[in-house]
């Protein structure tokens, strides 16, 4: 996670544009939520799980539903996420189904992570939260860090909810995982056990006690708004109107390694839209983007920050290159009503030498 300046004070723990209310080690989400923490540590579900073993909790007062994934299979992360709504379950089923799919990806989807780092990667409040608990722990991958993750945001520290859904998750995890360890179930395609079901746990009320049980689920795709995306007919006149060029250009939407971020609030990721020549290298546009209204609202800007870039350089190329079907499905009426041709590419060498050079001169080459 970029570290960005600005964290909260233990005393001052307003966050973002709705105020929410950060965990604090006062609160008594803490502690359970650090006792669960470690005893999922010490149980390593990791070790039999794979991310794709995927299952369901369901708030037992709203019925909301959180699906957890367990990463760490391959040894080199060791985290439980849990991935929210039916949003959530279809963000990471078409995550990974898509084999260009980055970790860019992941920090838009809208989901919490409990992970297991080294302690250098935490940042002080991790440390101080630690502290006043009396908790301590050694070595690597043994320290526990709790973050919320939106779309449009680098990660943060959780509120009081996130940190009841993580405790929800956790304490389901120390069920299931045992069960799978010692008597395999497969739950894979993520989490489905019959065709349209998916593996639920849920609770009923027995008196005072929650009992939970296993059920299947039939969750439906919901449906998504598809950015609105306005093409500036005077740009695009102007562009029409522009010689071809003989060049093909690379295009590419990349996360960079900074935030903005006022204090105490969630930071905002930057991006940068950043088009190169293919053949000559030049960088025709590096143009910085935030999700600042939200992140739909950023990608429907795109069209219109390209046809910008392209006018200014009085460059209509001949293609354009992209490695992200998700870009070029937001660009293909624009090259539609240019003649221009969309094609895909799976290296863009010379995005990823500008990019290189943009990180060593902005960041000192570190993400």
């Amino acid at each position: 996670m970029a570290k960005s300046k600005g964290r909260p004070a233990d005393n001052d723990r307003l966050s973002g544009a709705n105020q929410e209310m950060l965990l604090s080690s006062s609160d008594p989400e803490a502690k359970q939520l650090y006792e669960l923490a470690i005893r999922v540590k010490q149980l390593a579900p990791w070790q039999w799980m794979e991310e794709t073993d995927v299952f369901g909790v369901a708030n037992p007062e709203t019925g909301e539903l959180g699906f957890v994934s367990i990463m760490g299979s391959v040894g080199e992360y060791e985290a439980v996420a849990v991935y929210l709504g039916a949003e959530g379950l279809y963000d990471f089923i078409d995550f990974q189904a898509d084999e260009s799919a980055t970790s860019q990806r992941l920090i838009e989807m809208h989901h919490l992570q409990v992970e297991f780092s080294d302690r250098e990667y935490l940042e002080k409040e991790d440390r101080n939260q630690i502290k006043q608990l009396g908790l301590k722990f050694k070595g690597p991958k043994a320290w526990p860090m709790f973050r919320s993750y939106r779309p449009g945001y680098l990660p943060w520290f959780v509120n009081r909810a996130e940190a009841a859904v993580l405790i929800q998750a956790l304490s389901q995890v120390l069920d299931v995982g045992p069960r799978l360890r010692d008597d395999p179930n497969p739950i894979q395609p993520v989490g489905r056990v019959e065709p349209g079901g998916y593996w639920v746990r849920a609770a009923r009320q027995d008196g005072t006690e929650l009992i939970w049980e296993d059920q299947v689920w039939s969750i439906r795709r919901p449906k998504r708004e598809s950015p609105a995306v306005m093409v500036d007919s005077d740009l695009l006149a102007l562009l029409k109107d522009t010689p071809r060029s003989d060049c093909d250009l690379e295009v590419d939407l990349l996360l960079l390694p900074g935030a903005i971020a006022e204090s105490g609030q969630r930071p905002l990721a930057l991006y940068v839209l950043m088009v190169v020549d293919s053949n000559s290298g030049l960088i025709l546009s590096a143009g910085p983007m935030t999700a600042e209204k939200s992140l739909p609202d950023m990608h429907a800007g795109i069209p219109n920050a390209l046809l910008d870039t392209l006018l200014q350089n009085q460059v209509k190329p001949h293609a354009l290159l992209m490695r992200s079907e998700f870009l070029r499905g937001l660009l293909r009426n624009l090259t539609q009503s240019l003649n221009v041709e969309l094609r895909h590419a799976d290296e863009l060498p010379g995005i990823d030498e500008a990019a290189a050079f943009m990180l060593e001169s902005m960041f000192g080459g570190k993400l």
